[in-house]
């Protein structure tokens, strides 16, 4: 295949001022590329590549399988689509190739990765149940996290609530999300006591007469508490309940989505509670444990209850 358009495509990384591993590694996957397009497509030159040449290639990227019977991972497929587009972008801007195709060259969403850990409904159970509502900050911290676990707000989210975001009689919760993307959520009837206790016994004792702010939820020196603090009383909670220590303010988020899911709930309502723009980033909770479907398809399916035949 053209050997001197990848000696040319390395050239101009070069001049242009791509990174060291750019330079050295995008000329061999594009190499990649050009083998393929002569082993599978007989082409030997670039002028012959046409666009239904590159997606011919994706989805060999998409559906060959290794070796070891595993199939390249998205981002594997990105690279490898990404080396080519930059191939044509540079090449077409420096006059070297006629065609420029990279516009046409879409690449592949990534993967949302599932949370490496989700508590169970007996693990938050055990963890807010632990937190002895006594004083000012175990009140507040009590209401804090039955908060989050109630909504599956963000934990930027809850920490960024002021005052008047919060309506006990409508028991609901206005959030400023990402993107300026408000929404309204149920508090949950179970929360309401934990919140007027922290509202009416706790809150005013935390305040700042010198500096007093409209926080809902203030640190002990009446300021907004920050990320780190929230993830240190996390983890005190857990630990102090032998729960483990995987939990982040973000598993509270995530055991309420899955929990909601598990019990049935719709998984739109789910998506508008958590304030995905996205289907999709909703749907990665419905992979995360699917023991319980198992269960109820083994027991209930017409299929699943039929005695196999005998021989």
């Amino acid at each position: 295949m053209d050997e001197i358009k990848l000696h040319q495509f390395r050239e101009k990384l070069e001049l242009l001022g791509y990174s060291k591993r750019v330079i050295k590694d995008y000329p061999e996957y594009v190499r990649l590329f050009f083998a393929w397009l002569e082993k599978e497509e007989n082409i030997a030159a670039v002028a012959d590549i046409l666009p239904e040449h590159i997606t011919g290639y994706h989805a060999y990227l998409q559906y060959t399988k290794l070796k070891d019977g595993n199939y390249l991972t998205t981002a594997t497929i990105r690279t490898r689509l990404q080396t080519v587009k930059t191939f044509y972008t540079v090449m077409h801007q420096e006059k070297l190739i006629e065609n420029d195709y990279a516009p046409l060259i879409i690449m592949p969403k990534r993967r949302r990765s599932l949370p490496k850990h989700v508590p169970s409904e007996k693990e938050m159970q055990t963890l807010l149940d632990s937190i002895r509502p006594t004083e000012p900050i175990t009140i507040r911290d009590r209401a804090m996290l039955e908060l989050l676990y109630a909504t599956g707000i963000r934990n930027q989210e809850l920490r960024e609530l002021v005052v008047e975001n919060l309506d006990l009689t409508e028991k609901t919760l206005f959030v400023h999300g990402k993107g300026a993307k408000d929404r309204i959520v149920p508090v949950g009837e179970w929360v309401v006591p934990y919140l007027r206790e922290y509202l009416e016994a706790a809150r005013p004792l935390l305040v700042n007469p010198r500096t007093p702010s409209d926080w809902l939820f203030l640190s002990k020196t009446g300021r907004i508490i920050t990320n780190g603090n929230m993830g240190d009383l996390i983890r005190k909670y857990a630990e102090r309940a032998g729960i483990a220590s995987l939990i982040t303010p973000h598993s509270f988020r995530h055991a309420c989505a899955t929990h909601l899911l598990k019990g049935g709930a719709d998984i739109r309502y789910v998506q508008e509670l958590l304030g995905h723009a996205d289907l999709s980033a909703t749907q990665i909770y419905t992979k995360i444990d699917i023991s319980f479907l198992k269960k109820a398809h083994k027991r209930f399916h017409p299929r699943e209850r039929q005695e196999p035949d005998g021989d």
